[in-house]
């Protein structure tokens, strides 16, 4: 289980999130959940309803233009639906640089709007049991 201090330093300092104070009071995570496109999330993460990242660890045969055009899409329908302020997509793998350039081609070829970002990361920038 992720402790609230690591999750709030990961989305400020990896993620870069200027999210003020309040919002880190409450802090939801969930694991092995629906992403609503048929991929199931390694991660969901509520920041005080106002931030949702979507955490997937990469396996090594992952197609990832379709994942990050699948995920991008369910995460900014499920940020409109449920009123958060904005979407996180974070991809972790044990080799970041060979999936980062499919990736962001992948994202910057969506349709997004300026509240829907993409992180292709290390595992081991991720504080959990499961990505190290």
């Amino acid at each position: 289980m992720m402790k609230k201090k690591d999750i709030k330093l990961f989305v400020r300092r990896t993620l870069g999130c200027a999210c003020p104070e309040e919002v880190f009071d409450r802090i939801e995570c969930r694991s092995d959940v629906s992403s609503g496109c048929g991929i199931v999330l390694d991660y969901e993460i509520d920041v005080g309803g106002r931030l949702l990242v979507f955490v997937l660890i990469l396996g090594q045969a992952e197609a990832v233009e379709p994942v990050v055009t699948a995920l991008v899409r369910a995460g900014t329908e499920k940020r409109d639906r449920e009123g958060f302020n904005r979407i996180r997509l974070v991809l972790l793998s044990d080799d970041p640089e060979a999936v980062s350039k499919t990736a962001f081609e992948a994202f910057e070829s969506l349709d997004t709007d300026e509240k829907v970002h993409l992180h292709v990361l290390s595992n081991n920038d991720f504080p959990n049991e499961r990505a190290g």
